[in-house]
């Protein structure tokens, strides 16, 4: 590759003797909107101090980029109104463009992070097939979060499909993207520029952020726009090694070397529209494909089902760690119409301790009572504890702990107990599950035969257990009301019998049967996860 040196009257440029030359229009706060540059800039240059957008990439040839150097103001043109959007117009003919896959939604005040967030997730992995993980997070400095995928889309007909994607996705789910952005010459916000409305930057964040975090970390942070747009891209697609030709020499971390390394057909979607002919839907074929990047979504329908029920009798309970991936079905002649859920498995367990899933797509059975207790949205992150009842308990959990449950239930050292710790320890409340290593007390206590409820541990795990200690080395009288029921609640998982004898314990003297019953007889009533527990008559 060869460099030619031009000069303009306000810069100087070295440009690349490239077939096509990647250029960007910059947008500036106005009283009336940003108004647009007159003239293109290569993404190499500097981005000019003032700049608060961007447009996408237009790849223009020598000939265009020399006709814009040789105007002065960028205005002398006839037809329309700069140079910049005659040059835009011929390189959207000609598919030349490039346009930044981003994924917006300005909801956040109303929904919150988690939910824009789980939207995101959802529409980039199963609509997009590209990992979440690979993508760069923001927040506008206002009412938005922003996903910057490491991928474009070429030409106005994939910019179309994008939005029809879009679209379609937020009917199907009742997400909320902002769809209005896959739209010709859209403007993209830096990052690090401030918003004029509330003067708090574009900043990078991370998915676990709340709300609260995201707004101090935009309002105390002095972020600066990047060097250039080459280096904003750098930031989005670099870090992603397999997005790098195989054969890259030259270092990646220098603007001009970055569409030498690059692997346009990695980094560009194929969001081609599919052919007219009818044709068999993928989910309903009976034999896997062949092709590859077709398996996970066959598998997620006709893969062998996991059933949180299967090899319950006389065996401790099941755990499966999953990702949802789509809405329920059922089939008339599988599992007599058993609902089933579309699901990856991070790992699960059967209730006869066979490793069941491990890093695989497949179907979830779930029984009427479990379907019932919710709703299974798409991209939701669920631990499923189940068993003979049919009746799971159901936890949701943040993405990064689905992993790290998932492998202390299927990894070198994996089992039931570590996992079901693992997520005690993180705050989650585990309730009736309980240890699944089947000792006497806790088998029983599935069953409402336990006999007594252990004394609490010198270092308790949950906020019950301390209350529970505290009880037993101080007094209940200690505790309040609140926190007796709380520990009524850790209690109950064992059976009624064994939660009524341990206030007696602890009573004494001050035992009162009838309002110890009312007050448990209300904590069974009132939460599902106490349906197996068995209410005897009034004392």
């Amino acid at each position: 590759m060869s460099t030619s040196t031009t000069t303009t009257d306000d810069d100087s440029t070295t440009i690349p003797d490239w077939e096509h030359i990647p250029c960007v229009q910059y947008g500036f706060p106005g009283s009336e909107g940003p108004p647009r540059a007159p003239k293109l800039r290569t993404i190499f240059e500097q981005i000019p101090d003032t700049a608060e957008t961007a447009s996408p990439m237009y790849l223009l040839t020598q000939d265009q980029y020399q006709r814009q150097r040789r105007l002065k103001t960028g205005y002398e043109v006839t037809g329309t109104t700069s140079i910049a959007t005659e040059l835009q117009d011929e390189a959207e003919a000609a598919s030349r463009v490039l346009h930044p896959v981003h994924i917006e939604s300005d909801v956040l005040p109303e929904k919150g992070p988690k939910t824009l967030l789980r939207w995101f997730r959802g529409f980039i992995e199963d609509r997009l097939n590209v990992p979440f993980d690979t993508c760069t997070l923001y927040f506008s400095g206002n009412r938005s979060l922003h996903a910057h995928v490491p991928r474009f889309a070429s030409g106005p007909d994939e910019r179309e499909r994008l939005r029809e994607m879009a679209e379609a996705f937020c009917a199907e789910t009742d997400a909320n993207l902002d769809c209005v952005l896959y739209s010709a010459k859209r403007m993209f916000r830096l990052p690090g520029v401030a918003h004029t409305k509330t003067d708090l930057h574009k900043v990078e964040i991370a998915p676990k952020w709340g709300k609260d975090r995201i707004i101090r970390e935009s309002s105390t942070a002095s972020p600066s726009t990047p060097d250039s747009y080459a280096s904003v891209l750098q930031r989005v697609f670099l870090s992603h090694e397999e997005l790098l030709e195989d054969s890259a020499e030259c270092s990646p971390t220098k603007p001009r070397n970055l569409f030498r390394v690059l692997d346009s057909d990695r980094t560009v979607l194929d969001l081609s529209s599919p052919d007219t002919a009818v044709a068999t839907p993928l989910i309903e074929q009976e034999g896997c494909p062949e092709e590859r990047s077709q398996v996970p979504l066959w598998s997620q329908y006709n893969a062998k089902e996991f059933s949180p029920y299967a090899y319950a009798d006389d065996n401790p309970r099941s755990v499966a760690v999953l990702r949802v991936r789509g809405g329920a079905f059922a089939r008339a002649r599988e599992r007599d119409k058993a609902t089933m859920i579309p699901a990856w498995f991070y790992g699960a367990v059967g209730c006869n301790g066979e490793y069941s899933k491990e890093q695989e797509h497949a179907p979830l059975q779930v029984s009427e009572r479990d379907y019932g207790k919710r709703d299974f949205h798409l991209g939701d992150m669920l631990v499923i504890i189940g068993g003979r009842s049919r009746n799971s308990r159901i936890i949701d959990v943040e993405p990064q702990d689905a992993r790290v449950v998932g492998h202390a239930l299927t990894g070198g050292d994996g089992s039931r107990d570590r996992a079901l710790t693992t997520l005690d320890e993180r705050g989650y409340d585990i309730g009736s599950a309980g240890s699944t290593t089947g000792s006497a007390t806790e088998r029983a206590g599935s069953s409402g035969g336990a006999t007594e409820i252990w004394p609490a541990r010198d270092n308790p795990q949950t906020e019950a257990e301390a209350l529970q200690r505290q009880a037993e080395q101080e007094g209940i009288a200690t505790l309040s009301h609140h926190e007796r029921i709380q520990v009524a609640c850790r209690h109950l998982r064992h059976g009624w019998q064994p939660t009524w004898e341990w206030f007696r314990k602890q009573f004494g003297s001050e035992f009162k049967p009838q309002v110890t019953w009312q007050q448990l007889q209300s904590v069974v009533n009132g939460f599902k996860q106490y349906g197996h527990v068995e209410v005897p008559p009034r004392p």
